[in-house]
């Protein structure tokens, strides 16, 4: 839960939303609906944005890693949900900001850190409690 309040903090500041209809359609129209985010001469931007998605949901899927009790390919599919949930609800509220951007790229990368997160820790958690039982 500490994970989405921060992550929150750090896709909403400074909360100043503006929900009339001209902003929505405005700030919908410049929705960055590509897979990737691409420099002015059409490379692929590794840019910090993009570690910082990766990093953000992090935390939330070490916590799902920890907490649930499934088979790996479960966790990951659960996980992957999870982390594209958030992520849109996110994304979905900077449409109100005049101060940030949506964007789809934000979306994956968020629930990749997410999945990848939960896997790993779902695996060692695994390991470590099948190698206490022997």
């Amino acid at each position: 839960m500490a994970t989405v309040l921060l992550a929150t903090v750090a896709t909403q500041w400074p909360f100043h939303y503006d929900l009339s209809h001209f902003n929505l359609t405005q700030r919908w129209a410049h929705v960055d609906w590509s897979w990737v985010h691409r420099s002015r001469s059409g490379a692929i931007r590794y840019d910090r944005d993009f570690a910082l998605n990766l990093l953000m949901l992090i935390p939330l899927g070490i916590g799902f890693g920890l907490a649930r009790r499934a088979g790996l390919l479960r966790v990951a599919v659960e996980a992957l949900v999870l982390g594209t949930l958030v992520s849109v609800a996110f994304e979905t509220a900077q449409l109100a900001t005049h101060y940030r951007f949506t964007a789809l790229p934000d979306v994956w990368r968020n629930a990749l850190g997410c999945v990848l997160a939960a896997v790993v820790t779902h695996a060692i958690a695994w390991r470590r409690g099948s190698a206490s039982r022997s």
